[in-house]
């Protein structure tokens, strides 16, 4: 294993601690945190480091743009919670599905 990849894992999940315990302490705050595309800041980063290559970086985050409203169904499950009352695995687990066929379906697209 490389000082970078080690590096890139370390940061990376840095990140994300920082916002679970943000989140415990404020939801809002740590909510903001992950909304911000710091899972795609900090791969273009590492990815630009890694290669110096523009067109690269770009095309990966036209790609990230793309898949975005994609990414929202993830999220569907959680909104009808108060409705459907299923719980945090089911809803995890019908997201996740959720995600994956709209995936599948852009993957035919892009």
């Amino acid at each position: 294993m490389n000082a970078l990849f080690v590096a890139k894992v370390l940061v990376s999940a840095l990140a994300i601690a920082v916002a679970t315990e943000l989140a415990k302490k404020d939801v809002f705050w740590g909510a903001v945190l992950i909304a911000l595309p710091l899972a795609s800041i900090l791969a273009m980063s590492w990815l630009y480091v890694e290669t110096r290559d523009d067109a690269l970086v770009t095309r990966f985050a036209r790609d990230v743009l793309a898949l975005l409203p994609v990414t929202l169904l993830f999220f569907a499950p959680f909104l009808l919670e108060p409705r459907t009352r299923l719980g945090f695995l089911p809803n995890l687990l019908i997201g996740t599905a959720l995600l994956g066929i709209g995936v599948w379906g852009m993957r035919r697209v892009l």
